[in-house]
């Protein structure tokens, strides 16, 4: 009897499908971005400041999305 096929594991997920060129300067910017938020919630007052400035945050965010969405929608793919 052959042995059971193993299952992938959970890290292979993030891993799967064509191989990318490149080192992933969007998943830096995030962990920087990450990090920054975090220490500004230790600064005293930064929870307070991030209570005006997050409405901004958020609207911008959101602003970038549709941008990006009609961008996308707009301008074709190119095949290769």
């Amino acid at each position: 009897m052959s042995e059971p096929k193993k299952r992938p594991g959970l890290l292979w997920l993030f891993f799967y499908g064509r191989k990318r060129k490149g080192f992933p300067w969007l998943l830096v910017v995030v962990l920087i971005a990450l990090v920054a938020l975090a220490l500004s919630f230790a600064v005293p007052g930064g929870a307070d400041m991030w209570r005006a400035v997050a409405p901004f945050a958020l609207g911008f965010l959101i602003l970038c999305a549709l941008v990006a969405a009609v961008v996308a929608a707009v301008v074709p793919r190119r095949r290769g």
